[in-house]
């Protein structure tokens, strides 16, 4: 508590001196500063005058105080902002929908249309293709018929140049070895099984004599040969006969039928 004349202020005595109290004014006086300068060559009174406009309030501005909403107006409010959202939204599915349907559409169109089109292309072309194997097939017949037609001769005189180099060799074989015909003579006498029938044999003139020494005069008187000289059979071949049969064991008739025989077993 403060004093004054020697008494203790009251309270309201207190309250009451303060109301009243002036504040002294403690800003500096401009007219003090005179000509006077900061170090730095700064008059005073510009320095003092840029403080006072640092520490004057900005007024700043002040914020539109919004007007008081009831609860009606707030529902309202709310109620057409969901509507409008509503809307955009259908708008918005409406646009999206009908882009994606569109786009789905165009593709699956697309798609269609192609596989459409491929078959149909392949209907359209397919007489024509055929018409142009058919023209081809009947080229390429017309170049491979001259071409059979060749290996067909061909393959016949190559056949027919077998057989005569074939009967050449076989001719040159009895010529070198007469023995060809005790063979033979023997393989006739064996199929005719005519043991006890009397038997006539045809032969090359050559042949008769090599027979004869081999065999002997005695031997085919006992087993009842008529050996008979026939000069147009070649020699290594002969003609048995019987009274009930007889066997062409030429050597042309032979190698005839043995090269018959293997051509059709070869398939030619």
């Amino acid at each position: 508590m403060s004093k004054l004349k020697g008494r203790t202020l009251r309270a309201d005595e207190a309250d009451e001196l303060l109301k009243n109290w002036a504040i002294p004014d403690v800003a500096p006086d401009e007219s003090s500063f005179g000509n006077r300068s900061t170090a730095y060559g700064t008059p005073l009174s510009e320095l003092y005058k840029k403080e006072l406009a640092e520490e004057m309030p900005i007024d700043e501005p002040q914020e539109p105080e919004l007007p008081a909403l009831t609860m009606v107006e707030l529902e309202r409010i709310r109620q057409d902002a969901y509507e409008e959202g509503l809307k955009q939204g259908h708008e918005q599915g409406y646009i999206d929908g009908f882009e994606k349907g569109v786009g789905e559409g165009k593709e699956a169109g697309y798609k269609e249309g192609l596989e459409q089109g491929k078959t149909q292309g392949l209907e359209d072309v397919k007489p024509l293709i055929e018409e142009q194997l058919t023209s081809l097939k009947a080229i390429l017949e017309g170049l491979t018929a001259p071409l059979d037609k060749v290996d067909e001769q061909a393959e016949k005189q190559l056949v027919q140049l077998a057989s005569m180099l074939a009967e050449a060799v076989i001719y040159q074989e009895v010529k070198t070895s007469p023995d060809v015909i005790l063979h033979t003579l023997k393989q006739s006498i064996d199929s005719l099984n005519a043991e006890q029938e009397k038997v006539r044999i045809h032969l090359n003139p050559e042949d008769l004599e090599l027979i004869k020494e081999s065999y002997g005069e005695q031997t085919i008187i006992d087993n009842n040969w008529q050996l008979m000289a026939e000069p147009t059979l070649e020699r290594g071949g002969c003609e048995v006969k019987t009274a009930q049969s007889s066997l062409d064991m030429t050597l042309k008739t032979r190698v005839k039928e043995t090269l018959d025989s293997f051509l059709h077993n070869s398939g030619i």
